[in-house]
């Protein structure tokens, strides 16, 4: 039997990332109305594209007054208001320094965004992923003798470091390797990457395991380690050659301070990174991580770019069953693709685990028959230590509990560290 996984943020919940509600309530909590004043201010006065090219200072001010507007609202998903952002930078604004203004907001809140993700990162692994880690050992039941899919709504490597330290072959599909210096001032300090090209990327691609005992991982929506290089034409991560997670996560502190200096300062920008390249000449790579409301186009068609959706399609064409751990269903490119392949593959059966979910979602009741799709009241680590043992391990759930303090602990620290930036 042909087993996949579809993995949103429920499924690194307890090992200390956040959820959405909790990632919007500390970007808002960042702004206040003297902060927001100064840095519309701050940002009016600067010209992010050319002279030649200037932004438009009201519209600056209307998007600052927007995202006060969306934090007095009570908002609870950040991802509403990049979502209104996109659209004044697109054809919801009539002139182009209006659309730029909005498009360098939008940057800018972007590089906020994955800042919060990124310390998050760090302390959870610090603060809890050992702690925990143990009560995700049954993630190994998923593998067969053939490949196994994971196809991941998240950001994080929580899957890749969970992979690492239970011995479980585990690829992002890359065939190739690069590297690059850690910054313009430390050219001998160097970071190795594996990297595929997008162009013509599929599940067939000869960098996947094929009829291979292990995991095919996928980041549908982009990763912290993941980047674009070469004008978007390669897709790179961080090698998955570790014996641990802890080598895993050394490699992306030192991911993370890829830069390139001017006058002693790092060149900061949004979306895409300032970096030097191996002669220590400047050079850019972009984020991988999608957010706001335009992660993909809202067709079936696969359009340039789309590659991932191209290999979520194919991967679901074949599989008998997909587990789907934490997923909320707010996603509809992902699931107008789950509904399809439910129609064209009879096959396949979905199990949903979610300890909040109490019905199925909307866009797969029409195949809520037979026995095609099922319900799970439970957290990602108590599901699957259920499926191996067909028991409900309490000493598992008293473990969770009495750490789920930790989390307190993650969210402080990573709003104190963000306020002395």
């Amino acid at each position: 039997m042909k087993n996949g996984l579809l993995l949103g943020a429920g499924f690194s919940y307890e090992l200390g990332m956040p959820l959405t509600v909790e990632l919007t309530e500390v970007f808002l909590d960042l702004f206040t109305e003297e902060t927001v004043e100064r840095t519309a201010k701050a940002m009016s006065l600067r010209q992010p594209y050319s002279k030649d090219r200037p932004i438009d200072p009201k519209a600056i001010m209307a998007g600052w007054d927007a995202l006060f507007a969306y934090k007095k609202s009570g908002g609870k998903n950040y991802e509403a208001f990049l979502a209104e952002l996109e659209n004044k930078a697109g054809i919801g604004s009539p002139t182009q320094p209006e659309r730029d203004s909005y498009h360098s907001l939008f940057d800018y809140f972007y590089r906020v965004i994955h800042t919060i993700l990124d310390l998050y990162q760090e302390v959870s692994f610090a603060v809890l992923y050992s702690k925990n880690r143990d009560c995700f050992s049954a993630l190994k039941t998923f593998l067969s003798d053939e490949e196994t899919w994971v196809l991941s709504l998240n950001h994080d490597l929580n899957f890749e470091f969970l992979a690492l330290d239970f011995g479980l072959p585990i690829t992002y599909g890359d065939d190739r390797e690069l590297e690059f210096p850690v910054s313009n001032l430390e050219l001998t300090k160097r970071i190795q990457v594996t990297y595929t090209e997008r162009k013509g990327w599929s599940e067939r691609h000869p960098g996947f395991l094929n009829k291979t005992r292990g995991f095919n991982l996928i980041k549908l929506h982009g990763g912290l380690s993941e980047f674009t290089c070469r004008d978007n034409t390669l897709l790179c991560n961080l090698q998955l050659d570790k014996p641990s997670s802890l080598e895993l996560a050394q490699s992306y502190l030192l991911y993370r301070r890829m830069a390139y200096y001017e006058n002693g300062e790092p060149i900061l920008m949004g979306q895409d990174s300032a970096v030097s390249d191996l002669g220590g000449k400047f050079d850019i790579i972009s984020k991988s991580m999608l957010t706001g409301g335009r992660k993909y186009s809202g067709t079936l068609k696969v359009k340039e770019g789309e590659e991932k959706l191209q290999i979520l399609a194919g991967v679901l064409s074949g599989l008998d069953e997909l587990t789907i751990i934490g997923y909320g269903f707010g996603d509809e490119h992902i699931n107008n693709r789950l509904s399809n392949a439910m129609l064209l593959n009879p096959k396949l059966r979905i199990m949903i685990v979610d300890p909040y979910r109490t019905d199925i979602p909307p866009c797969l009741r029409q195949f809520d028959y037979d026995g095609r799709t099922q319900r799970a009241s439970a957290s990602a680590a108590q599901w699957m230590e259920y499926r191996e043992t067909n028991i409900w391990n309490q000493e598992q759930t008293k473990t969770l509990k009495e750490n789920e303090h930790l989390r307190t602990e993650i969210k402080k620290f990573v709003e104190a560290h963000l306020k002395l930036r």
